[in-house]
């Protein structure tokens, strides 16, 4: 398992500026660092003297505009020699981030910079005059840049330079979240640390790599590894009457106008409420769930039963290998009855945890408890991790719903409340077995944390379904980055990119389906002002005006070379140069888990076994899945025995169950395995198995979800 080495962010009393900035020498090495820092060579000819010193390195997310997060990105820089110094800098931007502004400062004065053009020659600026132009990614995909030059900034001055930004965020779970690119190894002068800052309300909430602020204004991580800074994702309620999906389409034509790139933007957003006659609540109560799941479902469900209609009545029940009702057979209680209410607080607060994770069941006691109330218009709650076993269909569930209630589902909405920090962190993906079940049984889907629920229960019920068959149609001529998943999750945040040729942009138009009905949207085209080529501003006394009217420049040391470099920088920076956080399992660790926990419990069983029956023998297939460390469902998928032996099986069955194994550091990933166990009978009083017959290829590992 592969482990992260970044030291979690510190939290720091007050507010302030502060820079972190990776130097680079002038070399296209293996050693290339995302961020870099020059200056004039001929003058600076001292081993391990850097005449600029970093004094700070702040990312601070103002909030959204539209579907782009607001971001600035400020760098303060003291010159520490004794004569007025140039300066080359360039920095790694966030992927996708659009360069729109520039402002600079000197004593706490700020100044905003103005458009210019792009010089064709190095040549000289007046002192204090800084540019910036943007870097385009090297190759689609790759992370942007912005190339920053200085011009004789005085001798002993601090300077602080502010990049405005518009960066295009992902949607986790119930977080806004952008990564922000690694920027280098230490180097001379070059502060460690970045700052980070999300700005909006008196007590703004934001996350740096999962670590939250709890109230300070900052959070600092190392500038060495990349950093994910997330918050809450704010989105506007609709009043939707059918299921609502959102698209926002941006077209940036190229300068000659053949041809253009393009981002479109999808989100589900929420449709019309149910309005239930009764509600079943189902817990997963399985090992792969928080310890405090089912506390914390007892605190939502109280907040919802508090938003409905004083008739209508509820029931509950939690399940893992089995289902269990929580409140008895007696008349169904209502949303008001307290006593019933603290009977579910209690049950719910044991906090009792086993394997196993069988819907089917669920939906049973589920079906029986709706028939038993002659509910019209039921929801069916399900409160769970959302790791459900890919062997278990949408179907099977549906038949086991129709068998609880005596005939097929009519009238019975299904919604299912997933909260897992893995999921919260990562988002749904729509192949995720969760996402999969609901979309097979029209269920609607809330990735809300129960604690956020509690705050707005009322709004559960407006989740709508997950969107399937997600296609998008465009003409020949378009050419997307990469290929969009084939459903789209309600909370999930998608921004697809593409390129297009010819003086028109495309229309694209977007169909799927949620639950029965077929949806389809053509957004229209915005066409975005095209990006400036360059900007700059002053701290100088002369102003901007006469370098504004002469145009982007370098210094005559700025070399094709050092620019390469530092591109090829940017470049390495946005291809995997970063720790991947989470530990996946293998068949190798499955097989020793498997050795020592499943094999001597089967050999046990059929041993005894054979003291019913010598010839007994045969061939059995196990089919395994595991999510978070935890056996979700077993079962014989397979068997070829000499005769009938039930309790020989069973025991078999809990050999399997028996698996134990460690969970891999934020792994979502469902494992499912083959695992084949041949019985001898014995012969000439030899034992019928002496080892376990694991050899290569014996054990048959099948990924399930690739989370």
């Amino acid at each position: 398992m592969r482990r992260s080495p970044g030291r979690p962010p510190r939290r720091l009393p007050g507010p302030g500026l502060a820079v972190g900035l990776a130097l680079l020498t002038a070399t296209a090495s293996s050693d290339a660092r995302a961020d870099s820092l020059a200056v004039d060579p001929a003058i600076n000819t001292e081993r391990g003297y850097m005449p600029f010193e970093e004094l700070s390195y702040e990312v601070m997310v103002e909030g959204m505009v539209g579907f782009k997060a607001d971001v600035r990105l400020r760098i303060t820089l003291h010159n520490a020699s004794s004569r007025p110094q140039d300066l080359a800098q360039s920095l790694a931007l966030p992927r996708g981030a659009e360069l729109l502004g520039l402002r600079v400062a000197r004593a706490g004065v700020w100044s905003d910079g103005v458009t210019t053009d792009l010089s064709e020659e190095p040549g000289r600026r007046d002192p204090g005059t800084v540019f910036v132009r943007p870097i385009p990614p090297a190759q689609r995909g790759d992370l942007p840049g912005a190339e920053l030059i200085a011009f004789n900034l005085e001798s002993g001055s601090t300077t602080q330079i502010e990049l405005l930004l518009q960066v295009p965020p992902r949607m986790r779970g119930d977080r806004w979240e952008l990564e922000l690119p690694e920027r280098g190894e230490p180097y001379l002068g070059m502060a460690r640390d970045r700052r980070v800052l999300v700005r909006g309300g008196a007590t703004p909430r934001f996350w740096v790599d999962g670590a939250a602020n709890e109230g300070a204004p900052v959070l600092v991580s190392r500038a060495t590894d990349r950093a994910i800074v997330a918050w809450p994702a704010t989105l506007p309620k609709t009043s939707a009457k059918a299921p609502h999906l959102a698209a926002h389409y941006e077209v940036m034509r190229d300068p000659s106008g053949e041809g253009g790139s393009f981002r479109l933007y999808l989100r589900l957003g929420a449709s019309a409420p149910v309005h239930p006659d009764h509600v079943v609540v189902a817990v997963d109560r399985s090992r792969s769930t928080d310890v405090a799941l089912q506390r914390e479902a007892f605190a939502m469900v109280g907040a919802l039963l508090d938003t409905l209609p004083s008739q209508v009545t509820f029931d509950a029940l939690t399940f893992a290998r089995t289902a269990r009702p929580l409140l008895g057979e007696g008349p169904a209680p209502k949303v008001g009855d307290e006593a019933a209410r603290a009977r579910l607080g209690q049950s719910l607060g044991a906090g009792t945890r086993e394997q196993g994770t069988d819907l089917s069941a669920a939906f049973t006691v589920a079906g029986e408890q709706i028939k038993r109330r002659g509910a019209k218009r039921p929801l069916i709650l399900v409160i769970t991790d959302g790791m459900l076993p890919l062997s278990i269909t949408p179907a099977e569930v549906e038949a086991a719903l129709a068998r609880g209630l005596g005939h097929p589902r009519k009238g019975a909405e299904i919604l299912f409340a997933v909260d897992e920090p893995i999921l919260a962190r990562r988002g749904l993906d729509p192949d995720h077995p969760v996402a999969r079940m609901a979309a097979g049984l029209g269920a609607r889907i809330s990735l809300e944390t129960l604690a956020q629920l509690v705050d707005d229960a009322k709004g559960l019920l407006e989740a709508p379904q997950v969107l399937r068959d997600l296609t998008i149609e465009l003409p020949p001529a378009v050419s997307l980055a990469e290929a969009p998943p084939r459903g789209l999750v309600a909370g999930n945040f998608l921004v697809l990119e593409g390129v297009y040729d010819g003086a028109r942009p495309p229309k694209p138009r977007i169909k799927g389906t949620i639950g029965g009905r077929k949806i389809a949207v053509s957004p229209r085209a915005e066409i975005q002002p095209s990006p400036p080529e360059a900007l700059v501003a002053s701290v100088g006394p002369t102003g901007v005006k006469a370098s504004a009217a002469e145009g982007y420049a370098t210094p005559p040391w700025v070399t094709r070379n050092l620019q390469r470099a530092a591109r090829l920088g940017i470049m390495w920076a946005g291809r995997g140069n970063g720790s991947d956080e989470r530990g996946h399992l293998d068949e190798r660790i499955f097989r020793r888990y498997l050795a020592t926990r499943v094999f001597p419990r089967a050999r046990a069983c059929y041993n005894r076994a054979l003291t019913r029956d010598q010839t007994l023998g045969g061939r059995v297939h196990f089919e395994i899945e595991v999510g978070k460390g935890e056996v979700i469902h077993a079962r014989m998928a397979e068997k070829s025995l000499s005769r009938v032996d039930a309790e020989f099986e069973s025991c078999l069955t809990e050999a399997a169950w028996a698996l134990d194994i460690p969970a891999g550091k934020l792994d979502d990933q469902l494992y499912r395995l083959r695992y084949p166990l041949v019985f001898n009978p014995p012969t000439g009083g030899r034992p019928p198995v002496q080892e376990d017959p694991q050899t290569s290829g014996t054990i048959e590992l099948l990924i399930g979800h690739g989370g």
